[in-house]
């Protein structure tokens, strides 16, 4: 583990490769640069918590032995849009990200499948023609991306995924929609055993990731992807808080990454 990672959480946004197994490469590369240690000694594993499959499930990173990555686990998190995918990497504790296309979760009949009654009661306000139909249109089209990657991102967090019924996640936005990170305020269902106070959720502008400027948060935990076209969120499952003043989201370089396939950073 690289002593100066330990306490971050690290968001890469990068083209798509050509293949799924590409993006998988190129992630093995990024958490062989968070850890500090050659390219080559990391790969990139599946594991499904349910039935234990190995080709499917939240990735994992795997690191050839003697190659001193100390005891903390890193852990990983994927996700692809349109011609993007981003990664999220952390060793704080289990890493969701998502990331969607707006234009993706206006369809019709998302929300019926989506959105629990509170989310659709917030969207609803954000859609009153207060500033102009068109302006209201597109605030409520962003808003209704960010709620649906935080519960994705979330979901992929905690393992669960989509064997959940998202409208059983309830997700709030500052001021309705505005600037600031969504927040997590109920998981409602009989099998339930999660505190939503140990998730946190950060949003980020996509042009910065993908040009590799860093942006100093504030939360326990980091998102990914807010843009025109593009929205995402990562969670990081903590200790059982919801820190204010948590740790510091670096947004990496894609261009690092590739640097570092040629030796440690």
């Amino acid at each position: 583990m690289n002593p100066e990672r330990a306490g971050d959480v690290f968001i890469v946004v990068a083209p798509r490769g050509s293949t799924d197994a590409d993006d998988r490469r190129f992630l093995a590369a990024a958490a062989a640069w968070a850890l500090g240690v050659d390219s080559r000694l990391v790969r990139i594993e599946r594991d499904c918590p349910h039935c234990g499959g190995r080709d499917h499930g939240r990735p994992l990173v795997a690191v050839s032995p003697g190659a001193g990555t100390g005891t903390r686990p890193l852990h990983v998190s994927l996700s692809r849009a349109v011609g993007c995918v981003a990664f999220a990497l952390t060793f704080l504790g289990p890493v969701g990200v998502d990331i969607e296309s707006v234009a993706d979760v206006s369809r019709a009949g998302f929300d019926a499948v989506a959105l629990g009654q509170a989310e659709l009661t917030a969207l609803a306000r954000l859609s009153a023609p207060t500033a102009g139909a068109a302006a209201g249109a597109a605030e409520t089209a962003r808003a209704r991306a960010r709620l649906w990657t935080a519960k994705e991102a979330v979901l992929k967090c905690t393992g669960d995924g989509l064997r959940v019924d998202p409208r059983n996640l309830t997700v709030s936005l500052p001021g309705g929609g505005g600037r600031g990170s969504p927040r997590l305020d109920a998981w409602r269902g009989a099998d339930v055993d999660v505190d939503v106070d140990a998730i946190g959720l950060r949003d980020f502008d996509p042009g910065a990731a993908l040009m590799g400027a860093e942006y100093v948060g504030t939360a326990f935990v980091g998102t990914a992807l807010v843009g025109t076209a593009l929205v995402g969120t990562v969670a990081v499952l903590g200790e059982g808080r919801r820190a204010a003043d948590g740790p510091t989201v670096h947004i990496v370089s894609n261009a690092d990454i590739r640097h570092h396939l040629n030796g440690p950073a």
